[in-house]
């Protein structure tokens, strides 16, 4: 069921703070008897990142790592854990573990409940603010970039004196860079310029 939230990812095109998702799968079973089952359950979903935790090399290390074994779940799985790897986030660490669900093996669950609130925690890593890059004068316009974030509205101002702001545009983002283009730019030589996301 952990393939749902990647494919809903996927379709999105990150979360709605615009924030990119990869979606990892690790095999947690030992025995590589059932390794053609998993491998076939994996790829009727799309799946083609696959860490696999039943090799001699690696076994039960990513089980280890997020969910070690105790006398009353001996064999921990599934996993379901989502790390924050956002440097810049201004509300998660880097590398905040987020969440860090474990199951007892064997049997079948519907993990939807699960899903929805993974998808509320997943969504609360906010985008880091945004800036201005890549000034440049392109065929006597002034221009730059900055940074779209979906469903998120970046409004640019420009100032003379860096104390009065009005703005120049409002653009609704999407998960991509945005162009700015100032037209006038002989008149506006020494203007001044932000974004700002309200």
């Amino acid at each position: 069921m952990v393939t749902n939230i990647g494919h809903w990812y996927r379709d999105r095109k990150g979360t709605s703070n615009g924030i990119p998702v990869l979606h990892v799968v690790a095999n947690l079973e030992r025995d590589a008897s059932w390794q053609a089952q998993t491998d076939t359950f994996l790829r009727a979903r799309g799946v083609s990142i696959c860490g696999n935790d039943y090799t001699t090399t690696n076994v039960n290390l990513v089980r280890n790592l997020f969910a070690p074994p105790t006398p009353s779940n001996p064999n921990p799985r599934p996993v379901f854990a989502v790390i924050n790897c956002v440097s810049n986030s201004p509300s998660h660490q880097q590398w905040q573990l987020l969440i860090n669900h474990i199951e007892a093996g064997g049997g079948a669950k519907n993990y939807s409940a699960n899903i929805t609130a993974w998808r509320t925690i997943i969504d609360s890593v906010q985008a880091p603010p945004p800036a201005i890059t890549d000034a440049r004068l392109s065929s006597g316009m002034f221009e730059f970039t900055i940074p779209g974030q979906r469903g998120r509205t970046n409004r640019v101002e420009h100032s003379a004196n860096l104390l009065d702001w009005v703005t120049l545009t409002n653009v609704f983002g999407t998960n991509g860079p945005i162009s700015i283009r100032e037209p006038d730019t002989g008149a506006n030589s020494e203007r001044f310029y932000r974004v700002v996301r309200p």
